[in-house]
């Protein structure tokens, strides 16, 4: 459960005024224009596929699914393996192979990827590190290494590309302390669609058993 809700898939949107000269691009400046995109969007919907190269192992495994997040913390993610639901008091967890849905209090970690801080949001407390500036399809783009401040985190780094100008996120890849990569690749990114908060309310299928940690 906990391993679960670390490795949330995170999404991050940003928007700016105009595209930045490769020469003069910082680290700030990436990291501005993604908070101040961040407080443009109340929620945000978009296709994912999540790529997990095992650290212990040769194994790797992809997954596609949707997620759809809004402030402040309630969240939606339906994926091939699970669906994640949370309203910022109670999660769920369906795993279909189980059969089973779990049910717990909502715990925020800010050192962990967690919905508000990945997926709208930039955390504060990382270290940004700019690794380059190039383009991708003809489209230029900026890539932000982020360490966690707290020795004590789960993840080892994060690294996010993202478009010069619309600041929108094209991929994510989380490095964990067991060496595990996992990689989002991000499509049909929509933002502000007044999402309802029932869609962050879960309700077990008939014939799943429920465990209620709660």
């Amino acid at each position: 459960m906990k391993q679960s809700k670390k490795v949330i898939a995170l999404l991050t949107f940003c928007a700016s005024l105009g595209y930045a000269q490769e020469g003069n691009l910082t680290v700030k400046d990436v990291t501005d224009h993604m908070q101040n995109r961040y407080e443009m969007i109340d929620d945000a919907t978009a296709s994912f596929a999540k790529h997990v190269k095992l650290g212990f192992s040769d194994l790797e495994q992809t997954y596609s699914g949707k997620i759809m997040i809004k402030k402040p913390s309630k969240l939606r993610m339906e994926a091939e393996n699970e669906t994640i639901v949370t309203d910022g008091i109670t999660v769920w967890l369906y795993s279909p192979v189980n059969n089973q849905v779990i049910v717990d209090k909502y715990k925020e970690n800010q050192n962990s990827i967690s919905p508000e801080n990945f997926f709208l949001n930039l955390p504060q407390n990382y270290y940004g590190t700019l690794l380059a500036v190039g383009k991708e399809k003809d489209v230029p783009t900026a890539t932000v290494k982020l360490v966690p401040k707290d020795d004590r985190s789960f993840v080892k780094s994060v690294k996010i590309v993202v478009e010069q100008g619309s600041w929108n996120v094209r991929t994510i890849m989380v490095l964990d302390v067991n060496d595990t990569e996992t990689t989002y690749t991000i499509k049909d990114l929509k933002m502000n669609t007044n999402l309802s908060d029932k869609t962050f309310v879960y309700t077990p299928p008939p014939g799943v058993e429920v465990v209620d940690l709660r």
